[in-house]
This record gives C-alpha cells, sequence and structure tokens, in this order.
C-alpha cells in the first residue's frame, strides 16, 4: 500500500507537536480500504533509546538499538530469534529449512530462496545478494580488499565462497573452517540482514568501502528507499527535526502482513515522565523504557488498559575500559577499580528496584537464565575488596594525595571520566552509586553524558573513536553466542570491530577460533566459560547486570510480545492488531 506525502506530513507534524497523534487511529486518508491490502490503523512505538544518526547497521554509526528497530521489519534474514531464546528459519524468505552438511572438515549451507521473494523495486532477492553481503563483511583489512569500518567478520570470514544456483534462487555458501553459529549470518536479528546488491555492489573494493564508510545517514533514507521485508521506509517518511520515521506496508512484499497502515516510530527518549503519560493518554501505544522503579509501578497502575512485563533477556550492563588510557593501559589500574566496586549494592539500587530477580552478573558470555551460565568471577571480583585495590594502585607507584585521591608521578592523578548515554536515569544512578564506592579505593570518578558516545569514529568522543576512559552501555545479545568474538578479540590495526576497549590477547583469539567452530553445544559451552575466566585477568570490561527490558502496550493493540534477544519490541510488528 502506498500513502501520499500529505498523509506522510500531517503525520510527522501530528507526532512531532507534542505526541497529539492517536495511537490508534484509523487512516487519514480512507487508506487500507481500498482492497490493496486490508490494513487499518497505525501505531506509535515511543523509541526511548537515540535517534539513529545512520540506518546502515554494519559499522558503528549504526550500531544502535534505534536501528534495529527500525530495520528489523525491512532488511531480510535467514534465521529469527524468539522470545524464548530458540532460532527457527525464517519461512517469508526461505522456501524450505536450510541444510547443514560438514564432511572432511568442510562446512557446506544451502538456503533455497522463495521465488517471490523480492526487493521493494521488483528486484528478486537472490544468491548475489547473499554473496554481497558475505564479502561486504567477510574482512577488515584493506590490504586483503576489507574494511576497516565493518564492526564484524564473525563467521563471514570463515566463508570460501557464497554460489547460486537455480537463477539464484539455490544459495551454497562453503566455509574454509566450520562455523557454529551459522545461523546467526545472514540474518537480521543477529546482525545487518541480507544487503541489496543491486544497488550497493562495486567492482572497486576502495570505493565499496568508502561507501560502506558513509553507510546510510538518516537524513537520506535508505537507498532508493530499499526493503525486502514487510514494511518499508520512504524517505519522504523521515522526520529528522522532530525525531520521527513513519513506516509503511512494502507493496511488493509477498507474505502474511502487515496489517497496520503505519508504525510510527516516535523518538520519546528515556524520560519516564513522557513513557508514562505518553502510554496513559492513549498517544503512544507501544513503550519500551529502560525499567525504573516508579515508571514500571505508574504503568503497572495503568492496567487493565495498558499491559505490561518485565523480562530479562540477553542483555547485560557492563564498563569498559579504554585501555590505551594513561592510567588505564596498567592492569593494576582496571583490575583495582572493579575490585573497589560493590556490584551488588549497585544492582540494589538500581534494578533490584523493580525486581527480586535481579542479580550481579559474573560473566560476559553467558547469561545468568542460560543454562551454560557458570559465575567465573574469581573470589577477589566477587565482593567489593578496597584493601587490595589500593594495594594494586601503590604497587604501581600510585601514592595517595591529602584528599585520599591517589597520584601517580608521571600520570597525574587518578581522575576517571565514565561516559553514557544521554538522558539515561538509570545509567547516571548506576554511576552515582559507582563514585563513592570508588572513592574509597582514592578512585576519583566522575559522570559524563556523551551524546556522541554510539556515533562514528569522525567524532572523537565516540567508542570507535576511542575518545573516552570508561563507557558504561549494554551490549544486546543474541542466543547465538558466536557473534561476542568480534567484541573480545585483539584488534587488527585500525579495524578494532567492537572491542572497544582495544586489548586482547593471544589465548584469547586461539580459544575463539575454537569457540567459533566448535559443533557440540556442551563442548562450546565449556570453551565459552573458559574464555570468559581469561576476560576476568584482563579486566577491560566489569560485567554488572543482567539488563531487564520492559514493554507496556495499550490493551486494544493484539499480538505485542516481548523478544529481549536483538530481534527487539518491533520483531513481530507485522502482525499486530488493533481491536
Amino acid at each position: 500500500m502506498k500513502f501520499s506525502k500529505r498523509s506522510a506530513a500531517l503525520v510527522a507534524t501530528g507526532v512531532a507537536g507534542a505526541l497529539v497523534l492517536s495511537a490508534c487511529g484509523g487512516s487519514d486518508d480512507g487508506g487500507g480500504e481500498d482492497g490493496s491490502g486490508g490494513q487499518s490503523g497505525r501505531v506509535v512505538f515511543g523509541e526511548a533509546t537515540d535517534f539513529p544518526e545512520n540506518l546502515f547497521p554494519n559499522i558503528a554509526a549504526g550500531n544502535a538499538v534505534s536501528t534495529a528497530n527500525i530495520l528489523n521489519g525491512i532488511l531480510p534474514g535467514t534465521f529469527n530469534a524468539l522470545p524464548d531464546f530458540s532460532v527457527e528459519y525464517n519461512d517469508n524468505l526461505l522456501a524450505e529449512e536450510p541444510t547443514l552438511e560438514t564432511e572432511g572438515g568442510t562446512q557446506v549451507n544451502v538456503y533455497t530462496i522463495r521465488d517471490e521473494a523480492v526487493w521493494s523495486d521488483g528486484t528478486p532477492i537472490t544468491a548475489d545478494d547473499f554473496e554481497f553481503t558475505w564479502r561486504s563483511s567477510r574482512s577488515g583489512d584493506p590490504a586483503a580488499g576489507g574494511c576497516a569500518s565493518v564492526l564484524s567478520t564473525t563467521g563471514y570470514e570463515q566463508i570460501e565462497s557464497v554460489e547460486g544456483s537455480d537463477d539464484g534462487k539455490t544459495v551454497t555458501v562453503t566455509y574454509a573452517t566450520p562455523y557454529a553459529d551459522w545461523q546467526g549470518l545472514f540474518s537480521g536479528d543477529f546482525g545487518g540482514g541480507i544487503l541489496p546488491a543491486h544497488l550497493m555492489d562495486d567492482e572497486d573494493p576502495v570505493a565499496l568501502c568508502e561507501s560502506l564508510t558513509a553507510g546510510w545517514p538518516i537524513s537520506e533514507g535508505l537507498p532508493s528507499d530499499i526493503s525486502g521485508g514487510p514494511w518499508q521506509l520512504l524517505a519522504e517518511n523521515i522526520d529528522v527535526g522532530g525525531q520521527i520515521v513513519v513506516l509503511t506496508p512494502n507493496p511488493e512484499w509477498w507474505g502474511d502482513g502487515p496489517n497496520l497502515e503505519q508504525l510510527v516510530i516516535q523518538n520519546i527518549g528515556n524520560d519516564p515522565t513522557t513513557a508514562v503519560q505518553g502510554i496513559q493518554s492513549g498517544e503512544l501505544g507501544v513503550i519500551y523504557p529502560q525499567p525504573q522503579l516508579d515508571l514500571v509501578e505508574q504503568v503497572q497502575g495503568l492496567e487493565p488498559n495498558v499491559e505490561s512485563e518485565i523480562t530479562f533477556g540477553l542483555s547485560f550492563e557492563h564498563l569498559d575500559f579504554n585501555t590505551q588510557d594513561p592510567h588505564l593501559a596498567d592492569i593494576n589500574v582496571r583490575r583495582a577499580f572493579a575490585m573497589a566496586l560493590d556490584r551488588e549494592e549497585i544492582v540494589e539500587q538500581t534494578v533490584g528496584q523493580f525486581s527480586s530477580d535481579a542479580q550481579v552478573l559474573q560473566n560476559r558470555i553467558y547469561f545468568n537464565n542460560q543454562p551454560q551460565y557458570e559465575a567465573t568471577a574469581p573470589d577477589e571480583y566477587q565482593t567489593q575488596n578496597v584493601e587490595m585495590a589500593r594495594q594494586l594502585l601503590e604497587q604501581s607507584g600510585y601514592t595517595a594525595g591529602p584528599d585520599g585521591i591517589y597520584v601517580h608521578p608521571e600520570r597525574g592523578p587518578l581522575n576517571i571520566q565514565i561516559d553514557t548515554t544521554a538522558n539515561n536515569p538509570l545509567r547516571q544512578t548506576t554511576i552515582e552509586v559507582m563514585i563513592p564506592q570508588l572513592r574509597e579505593a582514592g578512585i576519583n570518578a566522575t559522570y559524563n553524558a556523551n551524546p556522541d558516545i554510539f556515533a562514528n569514529v569522525d567524532k572523537p568522543t565516540s567508542l570507535a573513536a576511542g575518545g573516552f576512559q570508561a563507557a558504561l552501555f549494554a551490549w544486546v545479545g543474541s542466543p547465538l553466542r558466536a557473534a561476542t568474538q568480534s567484541i573480545y578479540s585483539s584488534p587488527q590495526g585500525d579495524n578494532v570491530q567492537q572491542n572497544y576497549s582495544r586489548q586482547g590477547t593471544p589465548e584469547i583469539d586461539a580459544l575463539f577460533q575454537q569457540f567459533v567452530t566448535e559443533p557440540d553445544p556442551e563442548a562450546q559451552a565449556e570453551l565459552g566459560n573458559q574464555i570468559d575466566a581469561l576476560l576476568w585477568e584482563q579486566m577491560a570490561t566489569v560485567p554488572l547486570y543482567q539488563k531487564p527490558t520492559f514493554i507496556a502496550y495499550q490493551s486494544a493493540i493484539e499480538g505485542v510480545e516481548d523478544n529481549s534477544t536483538q530481534a527487539g519490541p518491533l520483531w513481530n510488528s507485522e502482525t499486530w492488531t488493533l481491536q
């Protein structure tokens, strides 16, 4: 179904003013009753994270939850992550379940694309798109035809070839070495999804890298408004000033849904008052805010008009240290910082306020509610250890100043700024709890809301540029854990992938090589816990807690279900209906 520019403009104006657009209203122009699909109504989703600056998901600038929420129903993928952490193949894209064959150390996967699967411009989705997606993500080394801006090469770098047959509708992927979590490749729920080769490919690897690095700036939209899923985002339906995007049904979509005429994604920030007032008035249909005690209690008080749920999913809050900082390059300082933290108190004062299930996370690879989870943290990090923290600092030449803060003869006072996302009260509270804990150990920590924390390398204070000392944020994970390799493997030149701490060891790298190729789940879990034990030794990241998610929605909207994996709250939005 197509919508006029006039209709889209009215939507943007209405939402941008003061959230005055009805969350559950009908069509402005009667579309959806004209026989073109039978869609009716619109739902407004209140996006609590930062409005994206870039829509290309495979670079730092597009590596944001808000980008993933937009692209979930746009870029096609081979497998979907379900709310129970299981995975299933996408039968909208694929005609049958993909096959896996291993023989003589070689792994081969075969995908059969549905004949009717096409991009929104009518171009068939074929093996060419799989081949391009692989080629654009297989290397971060420009000397090998790769691109340093690529966030992750995990899995793709192990592929030897991607070949098409049957007019490109059969895709054969051959691996040079096996990849255990192969379902996570070519899958939007576990990464960027399949890319449109006919719009993006370039025979010149340098020119291709330049275009990948530039990505898809939000103000320009997607290339040719392209979509291979149930939703489409037209450039005319992006209001950067109002921080709104309006998704409309893809007119070439061959599967079921969408049932709505419009899915409006309105950035509301993480102000609890805005979220509560919006869902209470009906101006917002669905919200997915960072849970906080007052917010949860107020929303739960809106039953039965509003339904809500708290879930512990595959996301965890953590601290990253920049190991190139003069202080934090010293492993004793990083260890002292971690020992000074009372993580039990941090949980009690934050997520423990609204869920008795909240607990300290003692692992980076697995989560508390996963069967593979082991508490790998050594005893000295299990509880606050101020005395040992001070001893470590003094071993590295620090002495306590008159104010109790340690000073190094060359590095100066031990002042550490902790960057985090802007307008996030829960993270601000987390750091405010940390500050006096760290001061007990002679570390002067400060809070800094950094609006550029997830920006590209052109913003000097971003994670990608390395312009920080310590950073508090969350990784949103998937049931397939091999993807963590890009976070903890040693950087290769300018290609740090997602290892913003810029720290790694040959031993961890070697274990990850086994981890991503091990087909036996029990053996892979053992390797994962071995890796995490070594991550405690290098202490570049401190896990805090498994992060709960909180979803609330108008009871008139049917089909809403939290998916606390990378798939996110809009994972099945094409099935939503209004009573």
